[in-house]
């Protein structure tokens, strides 16, 4: 279904029900997938919904980024992502093990592991990961990420073979940073859901990001 897990990560939408009326949930994720969103990250963090509802949700995500032939990762829900029917699963350092994870997952599934440091990219390289997700510049919305160095994280790009996706603190303006590190995509939340356009603002992005990659993939 999809070119490659490097094409798909050239920008992720992060979901957040905090920042928009919730029926505009499903209407702002259409908006940034229209408008080239590679990936979307379906988070859940309010602890506003119960599982029933987090699940009736993800039904209609995971129908309309299929729709738009992009793919679905779950944070941290390994029981959401597979009773949807999602294509992955991300996962914290103080979330279930990768290995635990991948035990239970069907075949097929994009598996993407959060990392700050040298030891924790390694073991993940290790476990199987698909992608990593590194912190990139300081934010509010995404404490369970560390700041990682441009230096560290430079060391990290050179020494795995895993493609890394930067998230926290991501506008267009310094989209194009993270990339010149070695990171093949950005995952964004607030700069897409609170922009006053979404859809320019997903556009923006993305052409900072693709302009940034030149010909990599």
């Amino acid at each position: 279904m999809y070119k490659s897990i490097n094409a798909a990560m050239s920008l992720c939408l992060v979901t957040d029900a905090g920042f928009r009326p919730a029926d505009e949930f499903l209407s702002t994720v259409e908006t940034a997938l229209k408008n080239g969103a590679t990936m979307v990250q379906y988070r859940e963090k309010s602890g506003r919904y119960c599982d029933k509802e987090i699940y009736d949700r993800g039904i209609e995500l995971v129908t309309l980024c299929h729709r738009f032939g992009v793919p679905l990762v779950v944070d941290d829900r390994l029981d959401i992502a597979m009773a949807i029917g999602a294509d992955g699963l991300h996962i914290g350092q103080n979330d279930l093990p990768l290995p635990v994870a991948k035990q239970i997952w069907p075949e097929g599934g994009i598996f993407g592991v959060s990392v700050a440091d040298l030891r924790e990219m390694r073991l993940a390289q290790e476990q199987g990961a698909d992608y990593l997700g590194v912190g990139a510049f300081p934010t509010t919305t995404k404490k369970d990420y560390s700041n990682v160095e441009a230096k560290l994280l430079s060391s990290m790009v050179k020494e795995s073979s895993l493609p890394m996706m930067a998230i926290g603190g991501i506008q267009a303006e310094n989209a194009s940073i993270p990339i010149g590190w070695g990171c093949v995509g950005v995952a964004v939340i607030s700069a897409i859901w609170k922009a006053p356009d979404p859809a320019v603002a997903t556009r923006h992005i993305l052409e900072t990001v693709r302009k940034a990659k030149g010909d990599r993939v």
